[in-house]
């Protein structure tokens, strides 16, 4: 049985709290944040990530498998993607999702809530790291990790709770959003939705949320955004927005602009890094932080795992996985360098099958490997997906367990496109 988030009582907490699928991102920020407020946490995971090792030497007690007696009188919490089968689950003296959880620990916190298609773990992590170099005391759970922040998820002292809203199961409207940032409203996740309209009326809805609208940034060049009489801050690369860029400069290692006549440099790639920068911006100087400050916060960002990421040899790693955010990445690299070699590893059979007439408009003779599942159960052969998109494209497909042997041989830049397993495998090659 699941419980709201009203549910959820303090007595339960105490009790402690079961985390299953501990080592994914938005369990492993539950965890910190769990153990910030000195709530016991167990968890399991059939993989011992990183994230497990780590939780681990926080005295996290881990298991590698899934049992009853793991959850017997514990509240158990689970992301949607473990079945109610589990047997953590089923025998649970009581069971939440993620975003219930969250949810409850946000409660009472000036929340600024960053949600939309794109650029959320980038915008939310940026906002964090400034906000506390900017000297508040805030709490955060992002789903990125964040070299400067170190950590998925923090309880902080301060009045601010800095989240980022997952649109993909409608997460983003369980939150309180004081303010916060919409970042772009393309139509993904229509396996939950069903339909995109009902998507569109979720940010909709997110907007009508927001309690204090002069804390609250909307991307101004969004094509359902821009017609819309909406209240507050615009963004985008054009001077119709409220929050733009002048005098741009795109290098490989960062990106400068100004606004407002502040001259800022980011250690970041891309011209849609600078849209992600004032959004930022735009919101940060709405709560009264100086332009000094937050040009002193932006230089020190050290950027975010999976987000043009170098890994080494001459390899790159981007999380890019729908249309729209590969079409802004390759934009951004075709104004730097033709020489790059792009492996594309697609999200999920639903998302490839929804988008593939996206996708072959966005990509041009590039390597595609085996779609990653993620978890989902869907009967759509990918075989004849992966070939039409070859065909119409002029690329090549590089079954997955063959591609360590192709980069091998390759001694052009490799740039790895995906949300998957694409980025783990390369990541060991470069390692070894």
């Amino acid at each position: 049985m699941h419980y709201c988030c009203e549910r959820v009582l303090s007595k339960d907490l105490e009790n402690g709290v079961h985390l299953c699928g501990i080592g994914g991102v938005g369990m492993t920020a539950l965890a910190e944040m769990l153990l910030d407020l000195d709530i016991p946490v167990t968890g399991s995971d059939t993989k011992v990530s990183e994230n497990v090792l780590k939780l681990r030497a926080r005295g996290v007690k881990i298991y590698t498998s899934h049992k009853k007696e793991h959850a017997l009188n514990k509240l158990v919490c689970r992301t949607r993607a473990v079945k109610d089968e589990n047997l953590e689950v089923y025998f649970a003296k009581k069971a939440v999702y993620r975003s219930t959880l969250l949810a409850y620990l946000a409660k009472g916190k000036k929340q600024l809530v960053v949600t939309g298609a794109h650029g959320k773990t980038t915008v939310s992590a940026l906002l964090a790291h400034c906000m506390m170099e900017c000297g508040y005391d805030i709490s955060f759970a992002v789903g990125g990790f964040c070299r400067g922040l170190g950590r998925y998820g923090k309880i902080g002292a301060g009045e601010y709770f800095v989240l980022e809203g997952d649109e993909s199961d409608g997460s983003h409207l369980k939150t309180e959003p004081y303010g916060g940032i919409l970042t772009s409203c393309d139509v993904d996740h229509l396996a939950f939705w069903k339909k995109g309209e009902h998507l569109l009326e979720s940010y909709m809805q997110f907007i009508e949320n927001i309690t204090c609208t002069g804390h609250f940034v909307y991307n101004g060049e969004d094509p359902f955004l821009r017609d819309k009489d909406i209240a507050g801050l615009s963004f985008g690369m054009s001077d119709l927005n409220d929050y733009y860029p002048e005098r741009v400069q795109l290098e490989c290692s960062k990106s400068t602009f100004s606004v407002k006549g502040e001259e800022i440099t980011l250690p970041m790639f891309g011209e849609y890094n600078i849209k992600n920068a004032l959004s930022v911006y735009a919101l940060l100087e709405s709560l009264g932080a100086p332009s000094a400050t937050i040009k002193k916060a932006f230089a020190s960002f050290k950027g975010i795992s999976r987000r043009m990421e170098y890994l080494g040899k001459n390899i790159y790693s981007d999380y890019a996985h729908h249309p729209e955010e590969v079409k802004s990445v390759l934009k951004s690299i075709k104004k730097i360098s033709q020489e790059v070699v792009i492996i594309f590893e697609p999200h999920r059979r639903s998302r490839f099958k929804d988008e593939i007439e996206n996708f072959i408009e966005v990509f041009d003779r590039v390597i595609i490997t085996d779609i990653f599942e993620a978890s989902e159960d869907l009967d759509v052969d990918p075989l004849p997906l992966i070939k039409r998109f070859c065909k119409k494209t002029g690329s090549r497909y590089i079954p997955l367990d063959q591609i360590e042997q192709y980069v091998k041989t390759e001694k052009r830049a490799v740039l790895a496109l995906g949300a998957g397993s694409l980025d783990t495998l390369l990541k060991e090659y470069v390692g070894r």
